[in-house]
C-alpha cells in the first residue's frame, strides 16, 4: 500500500510549501526541467477513460468516487470543500496551471486553495496547464503535462500522482508520455455535463437517476468552475445518505463514497535500512534462544 506523506497547511501548524516560481498568466511558466530524462516505460492500471477503455468495475458491488475539474475556483470551490469537509469526504481536485501560476491577488488566493485542497486531505491532481487538448496539440504536451507538475509540486509540496486529459482525448502519444512519468489517465463514467447543463436542477437529476442505477464503480466528474453543480453537491448527498439508509433497511448494497486510494499507483516502498538493522537483531536475539530450547 502506497503511504502518502502528511500534507501540511495553514491549518496545521506545519512549516509551509516554499512559493512556486510565478509567471505572467496565460502563457505557460517556465518552469526547469526537474524530471530529467523520463524513466523506462512501465505497466499501469487506469480505471477507463470515457468511450476509449472498457471500464473495469471494482470487486465491491457499489462504489462512486468525486473528482473536480478545471479549478481552483475562487467561488466554487471552497462551497465544495466546506461540503465535503462537513461530510468527512475525500475527492481528486484536478486543477489547471494557468489559474494559479499569475502574480495578481486572485492567483495568490488560488494558490493559497490549492494549498488548502491538499491540506484537507484531498489529492490535487494534473489537467494541464493550459486545458489544451493534447492529441490535437502534440506538440504542447510535454510542457503542458510537466509545467503543471511542477507546479502543482512546487505549491504543495507532493508531485501530482495523477492525470486528466482535458476532453477526454485519448491518443497513443498521450498514453506513452503519461506512462512514461507514471500518471495514471483518470477517466469517468458518470458526466451530467454541467458545461451546458447549466441548471442546477438538470444536475442534480441527473445524478439522481444514474446513482441510483448505479453497478460497479463509478467516477463522477463535475466541475468546480460551473455552479450548477456546486449548488447540486449538497443536494445529492443528503438524498445519497437518505437513499443508503433505505437501502441498508431493504437489505440492498448502498452506494459506498470512496476515496482516491483506490486510483493511486502502488509502488514498493523504498528500503530505508531499518529492515536490515531489525533482521540482524532477531538473528542475533534468536540464535542465544535456539541453543537454550535444544
Amino acid at each position: 500500500m502506497l503511504l502518502l506523506p502528511t500534507l501540511g497547511g495553514r491549518e496545521s501548524g506545519a512549516s509551509q510549501p516554499r512559493e512556486p516560481l510565478v509567471v505572467e498568466a496565460p502563457g505557460p511558466p517556465e518552469v526547469p526541467d526537474v524530471l530529467g530524462d523520463p524513466p523506462a516505460p512501465v505497466s499501469l492500471w487506469s480505471p477507463g477513460h470515457g468511450p476509449h477503455t472498457k471500464f473495469q468495475p471494482a470487486s465491491g458491488p457499489r462504489e462512486l468516487l468525486l473528482s473536480f475539474d478545471d479549478g481552483p475556483d475562487l467561488k466554487g470551490t471552497p462551497l465544495i470543500l466546506d461540503e465535503l469537509d462537513r461530510r468527512g469526504l475525500k475527492a481528486i481536485f484536478f486543477v489547471t496551471g494557468w489559474r494559479f501560476a499569475g502574480q495578481t491577488a486572485q492567483d495568490l488566493a488560488r494558490r493559497d486553495l490549492v494549498r488548502k485542497i491538499a491540506a484537507h486531505g484531498h489529492l490535487v491532481a494534473n489537467h494541464t496547464f493550459t486545458h489544451h487538448n493534447l492529441c490535437q496539440k502534440p506538440g504542447e504536451r510535454d510542457a503542458e503535462i510537466d509545467n503543471n507538475s511542477a507546479l502543482i509540486e512546487a505549491t504543495t509540496g507532493i508531485k501530482p500522482l495523477l492525470f486528466r486529459a482535458p476532453y477526454g482525448g485519448y491518443c497513443p502519444g498521450l498514453e506513452a508520455a503519461l506512462t512514461a512519468r507514471e500518471l495514471p489517465d483518470v477517466g469517468w463514467n458518470l458526466d451530467p455535463q454541467d458545461w451546458k447543463n447549466r441548471r442546477e436542477e438538470d444536475v442534480y437529476d441527473y445524478l439522481v437517476r444514474k446513482v441510483s442505477k448505479l453497478h460497479g464503480r463509478g467516477i463522477l466528474l463535475l466541475h468546480d468552475t460551473h455552479l450548477a453543480s456546486v449548488r447540486a453537491l449538497p443536494r445529492f448527498l443528503d438524498w445519497l445518505a437518505h437513499e443508503n439508509e433505505r437501502a441498508v433497511e431493504e437489505q440492498r448494497p448502498p452506494v459506498t463514497i470512496i476515496d482516491y486510494g483506490v486510483l493511486v499507483p502502488r509502488r514498493p516502498m523504498a528500503e530505508s535500512g531499518v529492515e536490515r538493522v531489525v533482521g540482524d537483531l532477531v538473528a542475533d536475539v534468536g540464535a542465544p534462544l535456539q541453543r537454550l530450547w535444544h
